[in-house]
């Protein structure tokens, strides 16, 4: 007898069936739990949503094997009759076994009822679902379309605004600009304006100054021929005294020489000291006079620089010593061989270590002596002791030629009283170092009234232009 009867379901056939179905509801439980069409890892890609699974080739399987729910012998079979029998005689025992198969099959058939029914309740679900989550979805892209228009309004609203305002704002601007440059232009003008009403005050005031310096030319010029010209009263002395004692004196010439080479030093020093004072005398219109000339370094200095020029000393030892070196030396009263020179004739009038020889009312003459002779654009040096220098002051006295120190800002005053421009006072023979204050006291707030008190330089010079 066969064991299976033709055409029925191998084992191999049921088994596929099964796990056919297995995989099938657990696709359907993993789409309907999840409510997306994304299979679980490892899962087979689930049915497409909306589309009913189809349970025809199953369910022909299942139908195909209803058939042999009992034993069955086909038509065709060899020794059929026997086999009947032997199948009557057996149903007592396959009876049982056929209840079984026909409950196996009525519950598979069931089962593919149960769930044909859970795949359209879940195809339906997942179609609810996707039609939901489309809705939404398009609720959610309708309402961010709606929010970024309104969004991409509001931005061009805010840009028209913007550009509003930036043209407005260059507008304004441009009408400050135009407000500043118009301001800028009154006041280049006012500048201008006031630069020149300034220039014409200044030249004005230069005017002034000008014609009053002329006028104390004027009146010097007149003091002075007054002064020689007016008659000495009676029982009064002669001409004032001469810058130094008479020749009878016994100090005269050749001691007071040896006061010269003691107390202010020899000839290579003078010199040194007087070599940057020709640079002063350079394009002077006209000679340059040394007044108490001494041995004349002043002379030999001038001369050497291609200057035009001679002086007088009423020291006749002195005045040939200077004689003796080719210059130019007259042995005469400075006075008088000053007046003796045409007015506005020289170019330049210097006197140093002189002033201090002389009474007041001389210094003032001679003066007003050295602006009638120089000519316009002369030049006029004065050096004399620094009475502001208490070191200085203590060798002052050693000449006892010396009537009185002079202060620098009344010989300036005089100067620019008599109608000199430009004057200037030039500080000049410093202490030595190893005698005065170290540099440190010097710089110490402390000590630097009592340093510029004690050792302020020893010499100083007064130039002034006519």
């Amino acid at each position: 007898m066969d064991a299976k009867p033709p055409g029925a379901p191998s084992r191999d056939d049921v088994a596929a069936l099964a796990r056919d179905l297995v995989d099938r509801l657990n696709a359907v439980a993993v789409s309907t739990s999840s409510g997306l069409d994304r299979p679980a890892a490892g899962a087979p890609a689930p049915e497409t949503p909306g589309r009913p699974v189809d349970f025809g080739g199953p369910r022909a399987i299942l139908e195909n094997g209803s058939r042999f729910v009992s034993p069955y012998l086909p038509a065709e079979a060899r020794m059929r009759g026997a086999k009947a029998v032997l199948l009557r005689i057996l149903r007592i025992v396959t009876r049982d076994q056929t209840v079984f198969n026909s409950a196996a099959l009525e519950a598979l058939r069931g089962a593919f009822d149960v769930a044909e029914a859970g795949f359209r309740d879940s195809a339906r679900a997942v179609a609810e679902v996707r039609g939901e989550a489309v809705r939404r979805s398009e609720e959610a892209l309708r309402a961010a379309l709606e929010a970024l228009r309104d969004s991409v309004g509001r931005e061009a609203s805010a840009r028209d605004a913007l550009g509003a305002e930036v043209v407005s704002t260059q507008e304004r601007v441009g009408a400050l600009e135009t407000d500043r440059d118009l301001a800028a232009e009154r006041a280049a003008r006012k500048a201008e304006a006031d630069a020149e009403a300034r220039a014409a005050e200044t030249k004005r005031l230069d005017r002034a100054e000008d014609g009053l310096r002329q006028l104390r030319l004027e009146w010097t010029a007149v003091r002075s021929e007054l002064g020689a010209a007016r008659p000495a009263p009676a029982g009064t002395p002669g001409p004032a005294s001469p810058a130094v004692p008479a020749p009878d004196d016994p100090l005269r010439a050749g001691l007071y020489m040896n006061f010269e080479e003691a107390f202010r030093g020899s000839e290579e020093e003078i010199r040194a000291r007087q070599q940057a004072d020709v640079a002063r005398f350079r394009g002077v219109p006209g000679p340059v006079v040394d007044l108490g000339c001494g041995r004349g370094e002043f002379l030999e200095a001038l001369t050497a620089a291609g200057l035009e020029a001679a002086g007088c000393d009423a020291n006749p030892v002195m005045a040939a010593r200077a004689r003796e070196k080719g210059l130019d030396v007259a042995p005469a009263d400075l006075f008088e061989w000053l007046a003796g020179l045409r007015d506005a004739s020289l170019g330049g009038v210097t006197a140093y270590q002189v002033v201090e020889h002389l009474p007041t009312a001389r210094l003032f003459d001679l003066v007003e002596l050295a602006a009638r002779k120089l000519a316009p654009g002369g030049r006029v040096l004065f050096e004399t002791v620094n009475p502001e220098s208490v070191y200085a002051m203590k060798w002052f006295w050693m000449d006892l030629t010396h009537v009185r120190p002079v202060p620098a800002p009344s010989l300036a005053q005089l100067l620019t009283g008599c109608g000199f421009r430009d004057v200037e006072v030039d500080w000049r023979s410093p202490v030595p170092a190893s005698e005065a204050l170290p540099a440190s006291a010097q710089a110490d707030p402390a000590f630097a009234p009592i340093a510029r008190l004690l050792f302020a330089p020893q010499d100083y010079a007064v130039t002034g232009l006519k």
